[in-house]
């Protein structure tokens, strides 16, 4: 199915990665509205005034196919798909907000990946149950923002149980510096998506400690083998753990200078506390509400993640972060 370029996508979040995906839609030649909750209406009046999103992406002149949109109804209401580009915790919140103003024939696109630290239910899910009729699709892979919106090439997985949903966000998504594998295993995509957060800040925490390569080397494969036991456990599948949505992802987060989770384990381990770890980086970190996830889910399914425990007790503030490195590699079996 063919989409006429003068059709119109939404993208409700202006951080980097939401105003990321409306630049390289609109670079593609779709028109996009871009939408920001009310309490943050700056990257909007920024990228109204300058063309630039200068608190998330400075340096990076927008498409004037992207249209700042302050009001809700007119941000979705004549949209074919919709991409959710906020936070995990406020997903709930923006998809009650949207759905007056839908037909249920949008295309629903999770890019915020996870689930919800208080129902634990995944994401998709939780659109699903807000929006009935819409088709429910998520991305997920290693792609951070800065790098594919300045056109580096970047791989991601696509997941949704409808082939035409998959068809569609291929289609207004993808050039020849992005590409979509398909799978329709939403939920593995969407675990390793939000579990390799947490794994990123105990790659931080290596980083922030001075620890060696070696030494990281044996937190990836930790980190791979414990999300590896929990999505498999969920009913999700491997491949998607050892594919882009995991390894991939995993690598992508655990390695980038700029990651937010892995820079929160880097300020941890260098004896700040979260509350000033968190306003150093003054942005969400998803990885915070992703350790009481997975530590929950842990002990719900009898699984060993004891890396992940480790971030747990870290990030609670129940462990220094060198006393917990120190535990988890002395007790490694």
């Amino acid at each position: 199915m063919h989409m006429p370029k003068n059709e119109l996508v939404a993208v409700l979040g202006a951080g980097n990665m939401g105003t990321t995906i409306a630049q390289v839609i609109a670079l593609n030649g779709y028109r996009v509205n871009l939408w920001n909750h009310g309490r943050d209406l700056e990257p909007l009046l920024k990228i109204k005034e300058q063309k630039e999103n200068i608190n998330y992406l400075p340096g990076i002149k927008l498409s004037k196919n992207i249209n700042p949109e302050f009001d809700m109804a007119r941000a979705v209401s004549k949209a074919t798909l919709i991409f959710m580009a906020v936070p995990s915790t406020f997903i709930k919140l923006v998809a009650k907000q949207a759905a007056p103003y839908l037909s249920g024939r949008e295309i629903c696109v999770d890019v915020s990946k996870g689930m919800d630290e208080k129902s634990v239910h995944l994401i998709t899910d939780i659109l699903k149950s807000i929006l009935p009729k819409n088709k429910v699709a998520t991305i997920s892979g290693p792609a951070v923002a800065k790098q594919m919106v300045e056109g580096n090439f970047t791989v991601m997985n696509v997941a949704s149980s409808n082939k035409q949903a998959i068809g569609m966000i291929k289609k207004v998504m993808e050039n020849k510096n992005l590409k979509l594998v398909a799978t329709s295993d939403i939920l593995g995509v969407e675990v390793a998506g939000s579990f390799k957060n947490v794994y990123a800040i105990a790659m931080g925490i290596c980083d922030g400690l001075s620890l060696s390569t070696n030494t990281k080397a044996v937190l990836f494969v930790s980190a791979l083998q414990e999300m590896a036991l929990v999505v498999a456990k969920m009913g999700g599948r491997l491949e998607t753990v050892y594919g882009l949505a995991g390894l991939g992802d995993l690598l992508g987060t655990g390695l980038a200078e700029k990651s937010r989770n892995r820079r929160l384990g880097e300020f941890l381990a260098q004896g700040l506390s979260l509350d000033n770890a968190l306003v150093k980086i003054s942005q969400v970190v998803e990885g915070v509400p992703a350790t009481n996830v997975l530590y929950g889910l842990s002990k719900k399914f009898k699984v060993k993640t004891p890396l992940a425990n480790m971030v747990y007790k870290v990030v609670g503030g129940k462990l220094s972060p060198k006393a917990g490195m120190q535990n988890f590699l002395e007790n490694l079996k």
